[in-house]
């Protein structure tokens, strides 16, 4: 299946570091990055055969990995399999609301609301 993570907010020396302890995890050999990540402007694909819950904690203990960083994993509710990178500190001056159960963000408080009143019918 294809899982996208959304590099838009990362810069391009840890875009790279990121990728790279990425396919450490995932066995994805160096030479071969051509036929397993595809770059879609911010994008990155990648094929992986597990679900979209495996996906996303491989690339969070992939960020636990490196030192000194500081970004936070969370589903892209705009793009289906997408996760989005985002630098912790810039979150609020971004006017982005995050889902206090499952991580999803929102660009509006009364999204989020509504979105985490879901989460007590479960």
């Amino acid at each position: 299946m294809k899982f996208y993570l959304d590099l838009t907010f990362v810069p391009g020396p840890q875009r790279n570091e990121i990728l790279s302890v990425i396919g450490v995890i995932l066995n994805i050999p160096n030479n071969s990055h051509e036929t397993h990540l595809v770059d879609l402007s911010q994008y990155v694909q990648f094929e992986f055969s597990g679900s979209f819950i495996d996906f996303k904690n491989i690339v969070h203990s992939s960020l636990e990995r490196i030192p000194n960083l500081d970004y936070l994993v969370t589903e892209d509710t705009l793009k289906e399999n997408t996760l989005t990178l985002l630098k912790t500190g810039d979150l609020e001056q971004l006017d982005i609301y995050f889902c206090d159960f499952c991580g999803a963000f929102f660009s509006s408080e009364e999204g989020k609301y509504l979105h985490e009143r879901a989460h007590y019918f479960y």
